[in-house]
């Protein structure tokens, strides 16, 4: 019997490594210590993220539920929690130059973020909506106290208050939804919904066929929330603005590829059957979210801003993903009806893929800009950034690279991406929401050109002072851009790992 539950914490140990030193940061370095500079909590951190990466490698050696089957360690799951842990060591590298230079350094930084991340690893892996809803909250309640953290900042506290308020405006829709499935199928376990919608169980008079499409409404609201699709994005460009540039990097990332990874069970595994009812939610969604990130990405001039609604933009290019896995309803009743399972194929792998390219391309993208930020965030606008190209040509390099592929240059990262989703829409019948995406991606790289012609052909309108590249900070960036680099021109081994993940997810 002893047997059991310790092969249950190995299919957890990432999330109990990230807890304990996160505590651990939290008890010698607290906010509470006299004198507390927080380097000693950003090496616990980085020890903390790097063991928790090393756990990866054995919760991958124990597939299968744990739990009483509330967590599952699957293939997308084992995906997910390596990307999670990679992040999370980027922003701990990044956080040790950042807080330094911004006069921050204070250890509870580090403990909200392997926080954060606790809550992302229990959202990949948990397949039963209330498990889901806790790694949900564990992750936003971190999530809101870093968005306030430079305190003195009155558009920090704003940032995070707002993320709060309208935060939990998102959740208590999720909730209802919950509460809904529940009403229809009799359970919150992601099969058992599976198999309630297929067999259109009734209880109490209420049947799926009622409650469902209500249900799946107002989980959507939940989750595009997270992702800041359209028309949910309102908050986005305000707290991504007044956030730390670091943090806005974060909210920018992992979260959101943890978001995507509850849409696909609660969208493609639970509610496969009634795809019918949630198509034209998430097709809409993605016109618009494409449509207004990239045009109002045009209009900033502050970077913070522009990274922003040009986050919106690529939510909208993987919802385009989401909605081939749907498919077309006609083309959907014409093979068996609306409760025909979805077969695993390249929607799922496209999106696993992208989600991949864009966490490491945005990830360098916000670190370069938090890293010429300067105390109190003084340069963030456009015009910051002339000449920079010529005064530290590594850097500005980086990120040039990091731009190209976010607006989807081949030999890049967010070429196949793009590519990959672009042609599971395709196949899926949806010409026209891939029109659509081609004609946004024309127009992102206008703005995205627009940085690099500051970078190297615009005279410098100021001196911007920057700190010097440390190791750590020339590290990353070579990480990030090897990443982009390799996944843009070796593109098979990480969409082999994700077809694997596709193949088994059910």
């Amino acid at each position: 019997m002893s047997f059991v539950p310790a092969v249950w914490y190995a299919r957890i140990l990432p999330e109990i490594v990230l807890t304990a030193f996160g505590a651990l940061i939290l008890l010698v370095e607290g906010p509470a210590r006299a004198g507390s500079r927080g380097r000693a909590g950003g090496w616990i951190a980085l020890i903390g993220s790097l063991a928790a990466f090393a756990a990866c490698f054995v919760q991958a050696r124990f597939p299968g539920d744990a739990f009483s089957g509330l967590f599952r360690v699957d293939p997308l799951a084992v995906f997910f929690h390596f990307l999670i842990a990679l992040a999370t060591i980027v922003l701990v590298l990044l956080g040790m130059d950042y807080l330094r230079a911004q006069q921050l350094e204070r250890g509870e930084f580090y403990a909200l973020l392997l926080f954060a991340a606790v809550g992302m690893d229990f959202m990949v892996g948990s397949v039963e909506l209330v498990m889901i809803f806790i790694g949900l909250e564990i992750s936003s309640i971190a999530s809101y106290v870093l968005c306030g953290y430079r305190r003195h900042a009155p558009r920090s506290t704003e940032a995070a208050l707002k993320y709060l308020l309208l935060g939990s405006f998102a959740t208590a829709f999720f909730l209802y939804g919950i509460a809904l499935i529940y009403g229809g199928t009799g359970s919150t376990m992601i099969d058992a919904i599976a198999r309630g919608v297929a067999g259109k169980i009734s209880l109490g008079g209420l049947t799926t066929a009622s409650l469902i499409p209500a249900a799946a409404g107002l989980m959507f609201v939940g989750v595009a929330f997270k992702v800041s699709a359209v028309p949910f994005q309102v908050w986005t460009p305000d707290v991504y603005e007044g956030a730390p540039a670091l943090v806005t990097g974060m909210l920018a990332t992992a979260p959101k590829a943890a978001a995507f990874v509850v849409f696909l069970r609660i969208f493609y595994v639970a509610l496969h059957g009634y795809a019918h009812a949630w198509f034209w939610l998430v097709w809409t969604a993605a016109l618009l979210s494409m449509t207004v990130g990239n045009v109002a990405a045009l209009l900033q001039t502050n970077l913070k801003r522009m990274l922003a609604y040009s986050s919106i933009a690529h939510a909208g290019y993987i919802l385009v993903a989401f909605a081939a896995l749907a498919v077309n309803p006609a083309i959907l009743a014409a093979q068996a009806g609306p409760s025909a399972p979805l077969v695993p194929g390249n929607g799922i792998a496209s999106i696993l893929f992208y989600l991949a390219a864009y966490v490491a391309m945005n990830l360098g993208a916000f670190g370069v800009l938090a890293h010429f930020a300067h105390r109190d965030e003084r340069y963030v606008e456009l015009g910051d950034y002339a000449g920079l190209g010529f005064r530290f040509p590594l850097a500005a390099a980086a990120l040039t690279v990091f731009l190209l592929s976010l607006i989807g240059v081949p030999l890049t990262a967010g070429f196949f991406g793009k590519l990959y989703v672009f042609r599971a829409a395709l196949q899926a019948h949806l010409v026209g929401l891939v029109i659509v995406a081609v004609l946004n991606s024309a127009v992102a790289a206008f703005y995205y050109l627009r940085v690099v012609v500051y970078l190297y052909m615009r005279p410098a309108e100021q001196e911007v002072p920057a700190p010097a590249a440390s190791g750590a900070f020339g590290l990353v960036m070579a990480a990030c851009v090897l990443a982009v680099l390799w996944l843009g021109i070796f593109p098979e081994a990480v969409l082999n790992f994700a077809r694997t993940a596709a193949y088994h997810l059910r």
